[in-house]
């Protein structure tokens, strides 16, 4: 349960990528893309609305996905998801987690020209990026050279925080290196 909580809320938040690029795409087809940048002054407002929403969006699916973990869980004999520690700490690896899923989601948006071209990406690379980032089978299961290649995977960056978080019980100092490469991330995508 530990482990297959946040595993899933990870996933969850990165398969917003699809309907985020689609969105993208779909306004670009028709023409609602060009109408705002003929607005006076900058499209960032805009843009940081699109991102604000899929942000609740990621926060709603963690609310979710932690309610499943901590009520429907124990109805189905499995033991509760448990946040024991750091309350502040969770929120922050939501909210940078979320902002790794919705950068992503955005340069897929502005990368391709089609539905079906960022559906078929953004769904298959979120796949391999889970496989890849231990949410599927532990990372310390897998062998040598995964365990190696896992560590280019922000679902593993962020799987990495929230079990720090839940598991380790680390503090802020020991955190900042995977909220860093997300925030990272998330700026360059």
């Amino acid at each position: 349960t530990q482990h297959n909580v946040p595993a899933w809320i990870m996933f969850a938040m990165f398969f917003i990528v699809v309907p985020l690029s689609s969105s993208i795409i779909k306004e670009r087809e028709q023409g609602s893309y060009l109408r705002i940048l003929t607005f006076p002054g900058s499209n960032l407002p805009f843009v940081l609305g699109k991102v604000i929403l899929y942000l609740m969006v990621c926060f709603i699916q963690f609310l979710l996905i932690l309610s499943v973990g901590y009520f429907i869980f124990p109805l189905i004999g499995l033991p509760a998801f448990i946040i024991s520690h750091g309350f502040f700490m969770v929120l922050l690896a939501v909210l940078v987690c979320a902002l790794a899923a919705t950068g992503l989601g955005m340069a897929i948006g502005t990368y391709f020209n089609t539905h079906q071209q960022a559906s078929t990406f953004g769904a298959v690379s979120v796949m391999i990026l889970a496989a890849l980032g231990g949410i599927w089978v532990p990372v310390n299961i897998m062998p040598d050279a995964l365990q190696i290649l896992s560590n280019i995977s922000p679902l593993y960056w962020g799987l990495e925080l929230f079990n720090s978080i839940f598991l380790r019980h680390l503090g802020f100092v020991d955190l900042l290196p995977n909220i860093l490469k997300l925030l990272v991330f998330s700026i360059v995508m």
